[in-house]
C-alpha cells in the first residue's frame, strides 16, 4: 500500500533487550542495548521493502504469543537493518529471543534482495531478503524474511515469515498490527490459476490429442477449482501447450506449482518447462530447432527438466536443460546433432516426489549484446538450487524472453501417466526492458 510510506518513514528507536532464539541453548547472558531505525521508503524510485508491527494476539511478556519486527531493506543492500523480537522464545534468565541487523555493527548485513517472495499469493506483491544478523548472547547467524504487501496499514492483509535454518526456527503469518510496504513494484505479465475453467488463453500443438485438460480433484489442484492436466500414453508421446508474451523482455521471473502423479515413470526421458527466446517479430522460431545450436540471433531455450537416466523409471530432481550460443557441442558438430546441456542443482538436491506439490521460481537475465552478462537461476520450494551466471544468450536485442511453454514429451511413453501444474505466475522485475 503506497499510502504507508510517509507512516513507516517516521523515524522509531527499539530497545533490543534478550538473547538467542535458539530455545534449547539456556546459558543466560547479559541483556544487549542497540538502536535500530524504522523502515523508510522515502527514497524516490527505490527497490526497497520496509515494515513495522507485530505477529500474534499476545502482549508483550516472555512467553507470549507475539512477535515484533522493524526492517528497512533496499534492493541494493546499502544501509539495511532488521530488529526482530519473538516473546515465545524465553531464556532461563526470563528474557526472549532477538535477533538484528544493525549498520553500527558491521558483522551483520542484508546479503540479498529478491523482488518477489512465493510467500505471498501473488509473489510480485513481495519481496525476500536474506541477512547476517546478530542474536542477542553475541552470536551470528543467517536468516532469509519474506514479506508481503498485500494491503492497507492496519488491514491484516500483510504477511511476514521469518527463517533462521541453523537454529531450525521457523515462524510467520498475517500481521496483527502495523505494515508492510514495498515499492518498486513488478509488472505481471501473466498469471493463470486455471480458474476460467477453460485453456482459451492458450494454445496447444495438435489439440485433437488432448494431452492437456483441466483437473477438479481436490488432490490434484494446488488452489482454486482447477489445475492444468498433462496425459502421457504409450502411443501418444509429444504435445505442448503455450503462451506468447510478445515482442518481450529482456529479463523475467516464472513461477509455478507442479505435481507428478505417484510413482511417475521417466525412463525415456521428458522435456516439462520452456521458457522460450524468440524474434521479437516472429513467435515462432524457437520451434523445431532440437539439435541446433543458437546463433545469438534466431532463438534460445531455457528448460526445466527432471534429470534424465536412461532406463531409470524414477523421477529424479528438476535441472536445467539449455541451449545458448555458447553450449557445449560434440567434436564432430555440425555434422552431428548439438543438444542441450545440462546444469544440475547444488547438493543436497532437492528431490522430486510424485504426490507432492513442488513450487518452482525460474528466473532468466538476457545479456546486453557483446557482454556475458546473462544469467538463469532456479528456485525449489524456496530454496535457490541452480544459479548460472556471466551467460550470452544473443547479440541483438531483436532476441528477447517471449514464450512460456509446458512441454509433454518423452521418446515414448512408458504408460499412461499424469502430472498436474497449478498457480502460473510470469513477471518483470522493476524498471526492466521492455
Amino acid at each position: 500500500m503506497r499510502d504507508s510510506i510517509s507512516y513507516l518513514g517516521t523515524r522509531f528507536t527499539l530497545l533490543i533487550a534478550g538473547t538467542t532464539l535458539a530455545a534449547a541453548c539456556d546459558e543466560p547472558v547479559s541483556p544487549v542495548h542497540s538502536t535500530v531505525g524504522a523502515a523508510s521508503l522515502s527514497q524516490a524510485g527505490a527497490d526497497a521493502v520496509g515494515g513495522l508491527g507485530t505477529l500474534g494476539t499476545g502482549s508483550a511478556t516472555p512467553g507470549s504469543d507475539r512477535q515484533e519486527f522493524n526492517f528497512d531493506v533496499t534492493a541494493d543492500l546499502s544501509g539495511g537493518q532488521l530488529f526482530y523480537r519473538d516473546w515465545t522464545v524465553v531464556r532461563s534468565d526470563g528474557t526472549v529471543g532477538t535477533l538484528t541487523v544493525d549498520p553500527a555493527d558491521p558483522a551483520t548485513a542484508i546479503t540479498a534482495y529478491r523482488d518477489w517472495a512465493s510467500a505471498c499469493a501473488d509473489p510480485t506483491h513481495g519481496a525476500e531478503f536474506d541477512g547476517t544478523g546478530r542474536l542477542d548472547r553475541g552470536d551470528l547467524t543467517s536468516f532469509t524474511v519474506a514479506a508481503c504487501d498485500n494491503g492497507a496499514a492496519e488491514s491484516g492483509a500483510d504477511f511476514l515469515q521469518m527463517n533462521v535454518p541453523p537454529l531450525g526456527y521457523s515462524h510467520g503469518g498475517s500481521l496483527s498490527s502495523g505494515d508492510v510496504a514495498k515499492s518498486g513494484t513488478a509488472t505481471v505479465i501473466l498469471q493463470d490459476g486455471f480458474e476460467s475453467g477453460n485453456l482459451s488463453e492458450w494454445t496447444q500443438d495438435n489439440p485433437g490429442a488432448n494431452r492437456y485438460s483441466l483437473s477438479t480433484d481436490p488432490a490434484r489442484v494446488k488452489s482454486g477449482m482447477y489445475s492444468l492436466q498433462a496425459l502421457f500414453t504409450p502411443t501418444n508421446t509429444y504435445g505442448l501447450i503455450t503462451r506468447w508474451f510478445m515482442p518481450g523482455y529482456d529479463e523475467v521471473y516464472v513461477k509455478f506449482s507442479v505435481m507428478f502423479e505417484e510413482n511417475f515413470d521417466e525412463r525415456y526421458g521428458l522435456h516439462f518447462l520452456t521458457m522460450a527466446g524468440n524474434g521479437i517479430d516472429d513467435p515462432y522460431s524457437s520451434w523445431g530447432k532440437a539439435g541446433i545450436r543458437p546463433n545469438g540471433t534466431d532463438y534460445f531455450y531455457a528448460g526445466v527438466d527432471p534429470e534424465f537416466i536412461n532406463g531409470d523409471p524414477a523421477l529424479k530432481p528438476l535441472h536445467f536443460y539449455t541451449y545458448w550460443p555458447d553450449m557445449t557441442c560434440p567434436p564432430l558438430y555440425p555434422d552431428d546433432p548439438c543438444y542441450g546441456n545440462p546444469f544440475y542443482q547444488t547438493s543436497p538436491k532437492i528431490p522430486l516426489v510424485g504426490g507432492q506439490w513442488q513450487e518452482v521460481v525460474f528466473h532468466i537475465k538476457l545479456n546486453t549484446p557483446g557482454q556475458y552478462d546473462g544469467s538463469q537461476t532456479l528456485w525449489i520450494n524456496g530454496v535457490k538450487k541452480i544459479d548460472v551466471q556471466n551467460m550470452r544468450w544473443r547479440t541483438t536485442t531483436d532476441l528477447r524472453l517471449n514464450e512460456i511453454r509446458f512441454d509433454n514429451y518423452m521418446s515414448q511413453g512408458p504408460t499412461t501417466e499424469y502430472l498436474w501444474v497449478d498457480e502460473v505466475t510470469v513477471w518483470r522485475p522493476r524498471g526492466v526492458c521492455c
